[in-house]
């Protein structure tokens, strides 16, 4: 699992403002582009070992929607879990919250992939 194979199923969300690790910021250090957007990172992967090498890989996910409203954030945050249900997420987790240094709510989903 990669940001690659993760990207094109996000991308159609948020007006295609959809991120690795970080939106893109200006020269004062705060995200350049107006909400809502999306940032998704690969936190950690990983594999399991038999005695015959490695059996599957567990990848953990977290998307993160920033948006003005809650509403929005919660809606583009389910239609990101919709997008990646193809490759079948477990122990799906989701969180709301405020960001006050940039006055944004945050939807929040968290979710492992076995391969």
């Amino acid at each position: 699992m990669t940001e690659d194979d993760l990207y094109p199923l996000l991308a159609p969300l948020a007006g295609g403002q959809v991120y690795p690790y970080v939106a893109p910021l200006g020269s004062d250090g705060k995200p350049s582009v107006s909400p809502p957007w999306i940032i998704f990172s690969i936190v950690d992967d990983v594999s399991a070992d038999v005695l015959c090498g490695q059996a599957e890989s567990s990848t953990s996910v977290q998307i993160d929607v920033y948006s003005l409203t809650i509403k929005e954030a919660r809606s583009i945050r389910d239609h990101a879990l919709e997008a990646v249900k193809s490759l079948a997420p477990t122990e799906i987790t989701k969180i709301q919250g405020y960001e006050p240094d940039f006055r944004l709510y945050r939807a929040t989903i968290d979710f492992r992939i076995t391969s």
